[in-house]
């Protein structure tokens, strides 16, 4: 009788065991990753590079399933899904999260005018991005992953009006998507900035209700604006553009300590990957231009260092309108020297 309830406290013990084991091993819930770009589009093509990298890498545990097309969300909505826990995870371009936590403004300010991709990656894998990323964690109830994708320089389009100097934005009305500091930087270069959505630029483009447009290259290509006019392109070494990576807290959480280590070392990988191509997509896009009849001019670095001085004076003001803290800033000061 001993032997017998022995046994079947030892087996019960054994079960218990098992299925605590079993539970740490088991995959966890699947990765929903929603985005807002097609099948082809580099921004999604990361994402899958991403989830198929990790399946493998986690031995079939750690799975993943991509919406992509705005399927489940638009950009501007999905930072809200992913930390509602409804999306498990999405990458959102900088400005729609720098009005959720200001200090993410630090990307755009002056002072980093003529810094190039490189310079600026290394300057956000560093102690700024880290700080930049725990603030907008804390802020929003989500997990920052690593290292932020590139989303690429941000240009200045043109019609009738050639551009290829500073000196040309002068009386200029220049289209921008909104924000204090791209405002201002259209003004400090002469130009008459006018805040308007993206859906509403093309036909201002044509009717001539602006002369320009602030916008990627990429855009320009994907959204054809030469049917609209668009003639010359601008590259004056001002803001480059990111997307930031956001993961559900509720996914985080659902995953062991080796799986998170897991998961932030293929990230980080992957993101280098995407880095390289998006530099190596910029030249691309300017043959393809080239061929539609495009000029595109790029500013000098010595002009470009000459804008910045001019700009300058106008940051304090600026950090105070957007509200980055003092820390950041000294984060930031020390990383673009």
């Amino acid at each position: 009788m001993l032997t017998s309830l022995r046994n079947i406290t030892l087996t019960a013990t054994t079960a218990v065991l098992l299925g605590t084991i079993t539970q740490s091993a088991v995959a966890a819930d699947k990765l929903v990753i929603s985005t807002a770009t097609p099948p082809q589009h580099l921004q999604t093509q990361t994402m899958q590079w991403f989830a198929d990298e990790l399946e493998i890498r986690s031995k079939g545990e750690l799975i993943s399933e991509i919406f992509d097309s705005s399927q489940l969300y638009n950009a501007r909505d999905v930072s809200k899904a992913v930390a509602r826990g409804d999306a498990g995870m999405a990458m959102v371009p900088s400005p729609y999260l720098s009005r959720v936590e200001a200090n993410i403004n630090v990307v755009d300010l002056p002072m980093l005018n003529g810094l190039t991709e490189e310079e600026r990656n290394a300057m956000l894998d560093g102690e700024l991005g880290q700080k930049l990323s725990d603030l907008l964690s804390d802020k929003m109830g989500v997990v920052v992953p690593g290292k932020w994708p590139l989303l690429g320089r941000v240009m200045y389009w043109s019609t009738s009006k050639p551009l290829t100097n500073f000196d040309e934005f002068k009386g200029m009305q220049v289209r921008i998507p909104g924000g204090a500091a791209a405002s201002a930087r259209v003004e400090a270069m002469g130009g008459i900035p006018v805040v308007m959505p993206g859906s509403d630029m093309p036909l201002a483009l044509q009717q001539g209700t602006v002369d320009a447009t602030m916008a990627s290259i990429e855009s320009v290509v994907q959204q054809k604006l030469t049917d609209v006019g668009v003639q010359y392109g601008f590259w004056d070494k001002g803001i480059v553009g990111y997307l930031i990576p956001i993961v559900s807290k509720k996914y985080w959480d659902s995953l062991t300590p080796d799986q998170q280590a897991l998961f932030m070392e293929v990230w980080n990988e992957i993101v280098e990957k995407e880095r390289i191509q998006t530099i190596e997509q910029d030249g691309q896009y300017r043959a393809t231009l080239a061929d539609w009849g495009v000029t595109i001019s790029d500013a000098s670095d010595e002009a470009a260092q000459a804008e910045r001085e001019k700009m300058m004076p106008i940051q304090p003001a600026l950090v105070e309108n957007l509200g980055i803290s003092s820390e950041v800033m000294a984060l930031a000061e020390n990383a673009s020297k």
